[in-house]
């Protein structure tokens, strides 16, 4: 549930309902399973990394903590409503595509939440609703899905190489 862009669920319809963190979901998984399994959401840092594999995951796929590396491309706009973001930046919606998903919480966002607002259309009709008004200004926040993490805060402008190398840097000595 930490993790950015669309909730992986098999019933989109279900998917506010499956809120279970990495930190409990791992090891239930881990135990229940007889494959590998690979934890993602919230692993902005070594501490994360060390913690999804001692609670039983064989490796870790991180999406946020690479988001503002010069590979991944983003807008200058999307990359600096990440700079020290905190985890409450983040929030879930169905406002841009219909199916939920965590991103950045901007006024767009919040204002499918306040009293008397009306419900997002399912998908895909919700995503062609709101595609005129996405084509907007580029660079402008409010006009693009901003897609991230809990820790996008943790996110940083280094090459994704090094953000890599220091995310095992930091979880090796922590690793039993």
């Amino acid at each position: 549930m930490e993790a950015g862009g669309h909730r992986g669920t098999t019933d989109p319809a279900d998917a506010e309902a499956v809120s279970v963190g990495l930190l409990a979901l791992v090891p239930w998984v881990a135990d229940a399973v007889g494959v590998p399994v690979v934890a993602a959401g919230a692993i902005g840092d070594g501490r994360a990394l060390a913690a999804a594999l001692t609670l039983g995951a064989s490796a870790v796929q991180v999406g946020t903590a690479l988001l503002r590396s010069p590979e991944a491309g983003i807008d200058d706009g999307w990359s600096a409503r990440l700079d020290g973001l905190d985890p409450t930046g983040t929030t879930t919606t169905r406002a841009y595509t219909g199916r939920l998903a965590r991103g950045v919480a901007t006024d767009y966002v919040r204002a499918w939440t306040v009293p008397g607002a009306p419900a997002p259309a399912p998908y895909p009709h919700q995503r062609r609703l709101v595609a005129r008004y996405r084509a907007g200004e580029p660079g402008a926040v409010d006009r693009v899905n901003h897609w991230a993490g809990q820790a996008a805060g943790r996110a940083t402008t280094d090459p994704a190489s090094e953000v890599v190398a220091r995310l095992w840097r930091e979880a090796d000595p922590l690793l039993p």
